[in-house]
Order: C-alpha cells, then structure tokens, then sequence
C-alpha cells in the first residue's frame, strides 16, 4: 500500500510544508541575530539554524521547531561566540587587507606583486569561510572545546577538498541566486545556504565517525 495516499498531491504537500518550515527557520535566524545585537547573534543563531535544519533534512517532525531552535540558541550562546570569535577577527583583518590592496596606486606596489597579495587575501577568504561554516556544523552536532574546534574547522576543508569545492561553489551559486532574486533573502536567505551547508559538511563528518557513532 502507497505510504503517500495522496500521490502526486501529497509529495507537493511535504515539499510545501517543508518549504514553509524554511521559512520560519529564516524568520528565527533573523531574530536570533537581533537577540544577540547581531554580531553576537550571528554564530548562535546559525548553529541553533544548522540543528534544526539537520533534524528536519532527517525527517524529523516540525512541530517543536520553534522550542528546539530556541533551546538550541540558548544552550549554545557562550560556546558559539568563543568559537565564532576568531572567524570575526579573520574576517576583520581581511577586510582591511582587501582595502590596504584595492586602495593601493600604481607606484605603491609593483603589479606583480600586487597581483599575488590580492590572490593570496582571496585564498584566505575563500579559506576562512568554509572554515566558518565547518565550525558552524561542528557546533551542531558536537560540544567540543573551543581550540579543538577551531583546529578541526581550519583543517577539515583543507584534508578535504572535495567537500571544501562543493561547500564554496554551493555558497556561490546561492549569493548568485539570492541576488537575482532579492525576494527569496527576506524568505530563505539564511536557512537555503545553512541548509546546504550543514548538509555537506555533515555528511563529510558522518563518513568520518566510527561506526556505531552518533552525534551528541
């Protein structure tokens, strides 16, 4: 007997239903990241994110998601910004590199020298963000210590270029989507990508575990 009675119909109900829980997780983002005055909102609310993504991308029933993400949020708040603090201060001293770079005269800088800066800040970059999302999963499925974290999300993307190509071109297919269609950012801005994300990176965890492992 068909586990779905409704067909056609009711896979489009599903895929609707979980399209409207994408939604709020976008809405709970937002405001978790107000909650933390946005720069101490960001990572919690990303990581309360990415865990209720996860269960919902398992198949795990919606209805609590509100309490879950707030549980999530609140439990991981402290941790969450101690391991989102260097990924603030890289992202910092990048930003005023590429500006030191972009900002640079003719004369300044021989061309070719100049021409390899710009590359390596945009290696660092490109770096630091995967390393950024692989500490976001991180937080999602683990309560580490804040060093080994940083150690596993700097060097994870690096052992694994695969998942790191996916991860970044994923990313970028996403900011390239979202900015042709401003109308989904307010929408699904945030959950779509951590969605993604925590999905790539997860599963490059998962085939990392022992067997008979879980997550905590």
């Amino acid at each position: 007997m068909n586990d779905a009675p409704l067909g056609w119909a009711g896979r489009l109900m599903d895929w609707l239903r979980f399209a409207t829980r994408l939604v709020l997780v976008n809405v709970l983002f937002v405001a978790g990241v107000l909650a933390g005055l946005v720069v101490l909102g960001v990572f919690p609310a990303a990581v309360a994110a990415t865990s209720v993504l996860g269960r919902l991308r398992g198949g795990a029933a919606g209805d609590t998601l509100v309490r879950d993400f707030i549980t999530a949020y609140r439990f991981q708040f402290r941790h969450a910004n101690r391991v989102g603090s260097v990924f603030w201060i890289a992202g910092a001293v990048l930003l005023l590199d590429f500006l030191a770079l972009l900002g640079q005269t003719g004369t300044a800088i021989p061309p070719a020298a100049h021409a390899v800066l710009l590359a390596l800040s945009t290696v660092a970059a490109l770096g630091t963000v995967a390393a950024a999302a692989t500490a976001v999963a991180l937080c999602s499925r683990y309560r580490d210590k804040v060093a080994r974290t940083w150690r596993t999300a700097f060097v994870l993307p690096l052992v694994s270029p695969v998942m790191s190509l996916s991860l970044l071109v994923t990313l970028a297919a996403a900011a390239a989507v979202f900015s042709g269609m401003t109308v989904l950012v307010p929408l699904v801005g945030a959950s779509v990508p951590l969605l993604l994300s925590g999905w790539l990176v997860g599963k490059r965890l998962a085939g990392l575990e022992p067997a008979g492992t879980s997550p905590a």
